[in-house]
C-alpha cells in the first residue's frame, strides 16, 4: 500500500487480496496467537523483530475493508484492536 488509505488494482494481488501489516503489542511473544479477520496467525521470531504480522486481507467489492484483529497469550488474556 501507498499510505493514502485507498486501495486499488495495483496494489492487490492476482487473488484479490492485499497484506496488511498488523502491529503487535509489548507484550506479545514467539507463539502468540493472532486471529485477523477470523484467522488465525502465529507470531514468529521474526514477527518479533519486525514488530508487526502480515495477514492477507481479501478485497470482495468497493468500499470500505473492515480488520478486526484479536491477540491471546498463554495466560488466556485477549487484546483486541
Amino acid at each position: 500500500l501507498n499510505g493514502d488509505g485507498i486501495l486499488n488494482a495495483d496494489e492487490l494481488g492476482t487473488d484479490g487480496s492485499f497484506n496488511a501489516q498488523v502491529a503487535l503489542g509489548p507484550d506479545a511473544l514467539d507463539g502468540t496467537v493472532v486471529n485477523v479477520n477470523g484467522v488465525n496467525y502465529t507470531v514468529t521470531a521474526a514477527d518479533l523483530a519486525n514488530g508487526y504480522i502480515t495477514a492477507a486481507i481479501p478485497v470482495t467489492g468497493e468500499g470500505p475493508v473492515a480488520i478486526h484483529a484479536e491477540a491471546v497469550d498463554a495466560q488466556g488474556n485477549v487484546d483486541v484492536a
